[in-house]
């Protein structure tokens, strides 16, 4: 399990608003047509984050932030959109005429309750054992491609980090063994906590640990012991697209400290494992020593990693995106408490073969992300001109944090 960094500069952030480009690559955006921008939301009018919205012929599309917003460049004959996601219904929404905002009503999928003729429990944890074992049987099958990393951090609500980054990557089932980082940039103030290697949480937690592997400090659901000790239970199927959806929950056996709780969503009909959501107390990985002087601490810290996979083949998937939250609070000398919240997302926006001269290196738990960065010299160009960005806005508070302190332009 990575390690964090020790506390010596301030972070904390609130969540992040990255739109993943999940059907396509940045490259199948056009120039021409219009910028439409709009908003998803749910039943209970309550923003959906993380959703898809795309062309119907899936030619090109982005996908909500964390508080349900879009921006997306559409040819001028486009007339209709898609939105879509795990746990909604697929939704067909008319471009408006003029420009104008869109808002979309998504609903949750059709859920059914599982049968009653064997046990919740019993069907739970045969799934999972297949799910199980095909991610074993794929295990060594890599991939290659280009991603997208952003991080922000706020402490005591006022956002003090933030991290883009691109890199070219290899991956695999169970996780990122590979970057070789290209363009990036930073804003940054000093404080108390930094989180300059928060993205090896992101990145390095793998989605399952196979017989051969060293036990970690967390204990997964799926790895073998976890398989033995996790209570899984099912708890509904999702009716969406055409497909069906199993959701399992896993809860740690008593006693078990470094255990997550969370869910599965399975595909009963071929064990692929389309998502994985984790929380686990994260006390244990956290170190804050040397921050505002001695005395510094934390307390309640949890942390949230969602993993996202999408179908690459007729019955296996391959990871999409990987978005991680940390919650805690902040103590020094007993004198003052402050929140800290830091999230991240990492998203495979576009599969390539093996690159030549990429060397996709490993990077390691202890990699100083911040330091990464200050080697290499910032190309405003290169921001400006980019689709991703430009479908991925920073949200206005963001930059207003940063500029108030007149860093932001330092990128």
């Amino acid at each position: 399990m990575p390690a964090f960094p020790t506390s010596r500069s301030v972070a904390a952030l609130r969540r992040l608003g990255l739109l993943l480009f999940c059907l396509g690559s940045a490259a199948s955006l056009r120039a021409q047509g219009v910028v439409l921008q709009g908003r998803v939301l749910d039943e209970r009018q309550q923003p959906v984050p993380f959703v898809s919205v795309a062309l119907p012929d899936g030619s090109s599309g982005t996908a909500t932030n964390e508080v349900g917003e879009f921006r997306l460049r559409l040819p001028a004959p486009a007339t209709q959109l898609v939105v879509f996601g795990v746990g909604y219904q697929r939704t067909t929404a008319a471009v408006p005429a003029s420009g104008q905002p869109l808002t979309v009503t998504l609903p949750a999928s059709v859920v059914a309750l599982p049968e009653v003729r064997v046990s919740s429990r019993e069907q739970a944890t045969a799934l999972v054992r297949r799910a199980y074992a095909k991610l074993l049987r794929h295990q060594a099958d890599a991939y290659y491609g280009k991603a997208f990393y952003r991080q922000k951090t706020s402490q005591a609500g006022q956002y003090r980090e933030f991290f883009d980054a691109f890199a070219d990557i290899r991956f695999s089932a169970q996780k990122i063994d590979g970057w070789d980082l290209g363009e990036a940039r930073f804003a940054y103030t000093p404080g108390g906590v930094d989180f300059t290697n928060f993205s090896a949480v992101t990145r390095l937690l793998p989605l399952f640990q196979a017989p051969a592997d060293k036990p970690g400090r967390l204990l997964l659901p799926l790895s073998p012991d976890g398989l033995g000790a996790y209570a899984f239970s099912l708890d509904a199927y999702l009716t969406e697209q055409g497909r069906e959806l199993a959701v399992v929950s896993f809860a740690p056996p008593a006693g078990r400290p470094n255990a997550a709780t969370g869910k599965l969503y399975i595909d009963p009909a071929t064990a692929a494992l389309h998502r994985l959501q984790l929380s686990l107390p994260a006390d244990l990985m956290l170190n804050t020593g040397g921050g505002k002087g001695e005395g510094a601490g934390h307390e309640g810290s949890v942390l949230r990693l969602t993993t996202d996979l999408v179908p690459v083949a007729d019955s296996l998937t391959r990871l999409a995106s990987k978005r991680a939250e940390l919650d805690m609070t902040f103590l020094v000398r007993e004198a003052f408490t402050e929140d800290v919240h830091v999230s991240s997302t990492f998203l495979v926006y576009q599969l390539t073969p093996r690159l030549k001269g990429q060397a996709y290196a490993a990077m390691g738990q202890q990699t100083n992300d911040l330091q990464q960065i200050r080697k290499r010299r910032y190309n405003p160009q290169f921001w400006r001109d980019n689709e991703i960005i430009r479908a991925s806005p920073v949200e206005e508070r963001v930059v207003r944090d940063f500029e108030g302190r007149r860093v932001f332009g330092r990128l």
